[in-house]
């Protein structure tokens, strides 16, 4: 019997090798790999909806997308474990589940991000496609004070360069936070970690906080100096663009 349902897809996926998530004419992107091998497995194409377009070299431990299936119900393990066997080592569909009528993935709620910072004289080696390697000590505090200017709802244009492209900038940020994870296995650095949580990002948001927030930990810029470039809405007022490599997608909710 032929009907209309909507499948969900749990994802993870190491981005370093991908420009992206989205489809792009002779690029190597994760959708445009995800999407080829479920046509091959259910020998018609499809299109996915997804929760976080991730930008180059970004990755998803937690990503989720959608489709639409019209035809007979799937078998969703047999699927799963076919587009496994298709898909490179760098992703894998985590489940495949029917989801409700109305179930659009990019319709998330919220999604939440993670960095993670290697501070320290000696570059990291088997963490080195996830994680930014600092060099120099970070100061806890400063990074916790930059940190607490981030959460709530408010125009957040300073932290992206593609801010004529939205309709508005305005944001929810829910969580931000720095947490040490320990010392360096050398035992002359730091490893750090930042989450954040919100509505919805900007093009580069979590990047461009990161890098700014590190700058001020490391001294090359005032705490005054990061708030009142947050409250500008101009980019160039506020410090680097951290590398990609040490972002992940690590929660979505509905």
């Amino acid at each position: 019997m032929s009907s209309r349902m909507v499948y969900r897809l749990d994802l993870a996926y190491e981005g370093t090798r991908y420009r992206g998530w989205a489809r792009q004419p002779g690029l190597r992107t994760v959708q445009g790999t995800v999407e080829e091998a479920l046509a091959t497995v259910l020998r018609r194409p499809v299109r996915l909806s997804v929760a976080g377009r991730t930008d180059a070299g970004v990755h998803a431990w937690a990503q989720v997308a959608s489709f639409v299936w019209e035809g007979a119900p799937l078998a969703p393990e047999r699927v799963r474990l076919g587009v496994n066997a298709l898909l490179p080592d760098d992703v894998v569909v985590l489940r495949l589940a029917p989801a409700g009528d109305d179930f659009v993935a990019r319709r998330a709620r919220g999604r939440t991000y993670e960095y993670h910072v290697w501070s320290g004289p000696v570059r990291p080696l088997r963490e080195r496609r996830t994680v930014w390697h600092v060099r120099g000590r970070l100061d806890g505090a400063a990074l916790a004070a930059a940190a607490g200017l981030l959460p709530g709802r408010r125009d957040f244009a300073a932290l992206t360069p593609s801010a004529r492209l939205y309709h508005t900038c305005e944001r929810e940020v829910r969580l931000a936070r720095w947490e040490r994870l320990g010392a360096t296995p050398d035992g002359e650095g730091e490893r750090w970690r930042f989450l954040i949580a919100a509505d919805s990002f900007l093009h580069m948001m979590v990047r461009v906080a990161v890098g700014s927030m590190v700058d001020v930990a490391l001294g090359r810029m005032a705490l005054e100096e990061f708030a009142a470039g947050l409250a500008s809405g101009e980019r160039r007022r506020l410090g680097r663009t951290a590398p990609a490599c040490g972002l992940a997608l690590v929660a979505v909710e509905y």
